[in-house]
């Protein structure tokens, strides 16, 4: 069974939204890769929110920051969160 999650990166810019489908629950710390070089790391796992099984705060992989220009290639697209 795969997990509907909504990831939710925040940042200087605004708040950034991707859905993805993960195999395997989420936890604080996970890193889930996004492309062969690129991940995010969970900082918050939240369950319960509105059309999806899980929600996933998360923060770029360390040594990375987050630019506008990364999130919008990693599929993200700015949107209000809750």
């Amino acid at each position: 069974m795969l997990l509907r999650t909504l990831l939710v990166a925040v940042t200087r810019n605004g708040t950034w939204t991707r859905r993805i489908e993960l195999s395997i629950a989420p936890f604080v710390g996970l890193g889930i890769r996004l492309d062969v070089y690129d991940m995010v790391k969970v900082e918050s796992v939240i369950v319960g929110d509105a059309r999806v099984d899980v929600t996933c705060l998360v923060g770029p992989e360390p040594g990375r920051t987050f630019e506008v220009e990364w999130l919008e290639r990693m599929g993200f697209e700015a949107a209000p969160y809750p």
